[in-house]
């Protein structure tokens, strides 16, 4: 017993020391230090956005004790995501591994650097899944979520596997009390669209919608159980452009029934932007088709 745990305790220093030298410092808010993740060794760094209230001369704090300044290249609100940008090179780049294979209860090593130390902390992953939508409705393509418990410095920090490989970025920012890490699959795709545009484009209709039971004789007429009931219009919105009005019933955006408000947020992403949806809907007891051309959420 006393071997197996000098063992385990070795392979775990083997993770942290692993690991280590790829988390940094970032000072994004006035004594309120957090983590970051270095991404390239030419000085690109990705940090937790609601942690980075500013857009340049962002201190960071790099392994070998050294800080530096930072500047934002770009963010994306919706996975809580920044991509810093230091004047410097040599950084050291976790050994990214595929979230495809993770599995809930398999252990977990999480390293923070809110301070002038590394801070490591043994975990598991409480709950894995598939792609997810954050609420603001970016897509994550793997739920991973540890029961670390936030503390002080842990967005923006990395989650390693047992092997030393590292899972993804840690964040509390998407979901109130809840640790939840971005995989490297996630951000590969956000951190090229924050680099080539500074920001991720998403779009929206601009109504608020809650699902709805149909009644018996809708339900075997229309073929779905559930609809949308459209709640609120936003002026000038591209729903109020199209025509759409409060209590009319959504039945089908293209192919797909839409039975509950997420069921419209993957036909959102930012390919969609600009292009019509045609919505089936329910007005007055009739079945009608509208096209709406989606917005830019965000934009002016």
């Amino acid at each position: 017993m006393e071997t197996s745990l000098q063992q385990l305790s070795a392979d775990l220093v083997a993770v942290v020391e692993r690991g280590a030298p790829s988390v940094v410092r970032v000072e994004g808010r006035r004594h309120r230090p957090s983590s970051g993740v270095a991404w390239s060794e030419d000085g690109l760094i990705v940090a937790s956005h609601h942690a980075v209230d500013v857009d340049e001369d962002v201190p960071v704090g790099l392994a070998d004790g050294a800080t530096v300044a930072a500047s934002v290249v770009g963010r994306d609100p919706g996975t809580d995501l920044v991509v810093l940008r230091a004047r410097v090179s040599g950084l050291v780049p976790p050994r990214w591994t595929s979230a495809a294979e993770a599995r809930t209860g398999q252990l977990v090593v999480g390293l923070t650097r809110p301070g002038r130390a590394h801070r490591a902390r043994l975990g598991i992953l409480s709950a894995v899944a598939g792609e997810w939508r954050t609420p603001a409705g970016a897509r994550l393509e793997r739920y991973l979520e540890s029961d670390i418990p936030p503390h002080p410095g842990f967005s923006g920090g990395l989650l390693c596997d047992a092997s030393g490989g590292a899972l993804g970025i840690s964040t509390a920012g998407l979901l109130r009390g809840t640790a939840l890490a971005l995989s490297a699959d996630t951000l590969r795709r956000v951190v090229d669209l924050l680099q080539a545009g500074g920001r991720v484009r998403r779009g929206y209709l601009g109504i608020g919608t809650q699902a709805v039971a149909l009644t018996p004789d809708l339900r075997e007429r229309l073929g779905q159980p559930a609809a949308l009931v459209v709640l609120s219009v936003q002026p000038a919105s591209p729903a109020a452009q199209a025509g759409l009005l409060l209590g009319d019933v959504l039945l089908r955006a293209g192919e797909e029934r839409l039975t509950h408000p997420g069921t419209l947020l993957p036909l959102l992403d930012e390919d969609d932007v600009g292009r019509p949806l045609p919505l089936q809907l329910l007005r007055a007891g009739e079945v009608r088709d509208v096209s709406v051309v989606v917005g830019e959420r965000g934009a002016a």
